[in-house]
């Protein structure tokens, strides 16, 4: 009883975060999550009587999943591959799942929603802890950097692609995120050089 109680609530989160993705946080009702999860009504209402709390529970599932697919993305890296490219390339990658766009979504919607913004900075704060320990354990400061450079280019690295990203939600014409890919690591680069020549 408990394992298919875990199973509903399981596909009415996944759920969730798919009607989030697909139409947005307007369209991400409780009626559609149940009929995307294949749920009852009543079955929907026991485990997440409001979508205050359906969207609550998101933004936790939202968290497991966003650093799963750090995790694997990590795993994914190629020992062997140019350091730089690959820190880059792997944190490039964090912004090209359905997940981040979940993301924006509930970021967008907790603007005017003091309690779900509470759980979304919760979120980020935890997500940006998680994932900041795995990345420096994975691509650590070389004996030469310089400590403050080697957290700002990181989180600086982060910021500039999220607003790549974002701007790629809609589609204009804008310039191709390779060209920002490409541009971050001669910026990097130039930063190591003079430290790597001395």
């Amino acid at each position: 009883m408990q394992a298919r109680s875990i199973a509903t609530r399981t596909a009415l989160l996944d759920a969730a975060l798919t009607t989030l993705v697909e139409d947005g946080y307007a369209a991400t009702t409780t009626t559609e999550v149940a009929a995307r999860a294949g749920v009852s009504r009543g079955a929907q209402l026991h485990h997440f009587p409001t979508k205050a709390e359906l969207l609550t529970a998101a933004v936790e599932h939202l968290l497991e999943r966003r650093v799963a697919d750090f995790e694997r993305a990590l795993a994914a890296v190629d020992a062997d591959a140019d350091r730089l490219e690959a820190a880059v390339d792997l944190v490039w990658s964090q912004f090209q799942t359905p997940v981040f766009v979940a993301w924006v979504e509930l970021w967008i919607a907790a603007r005017t929603d003091p309690a779900l913004a509470a759980a979304v900075i919760e979120m980020d704060v935890r997500f940006t802890e998680e994932t900041r320990a795995r990345f420096v354990a994975a691509f650590p400061p070389a004996e030469d950097d310089d400590p403050m450079l080697y957290d700002i280019g990181r989180d600086f690295a982060f910021a500039v692609m999220e607003g790549v990203a974002l701007q790629r939600l809609v589609p204009r014409g804008q310039r191709p995120a390779r060209d920002y890919l490409d541009a971050l690591k001669r910026m990097f680069r130039l930063l190591r050089s003079p430290r790597s020549g001395s």
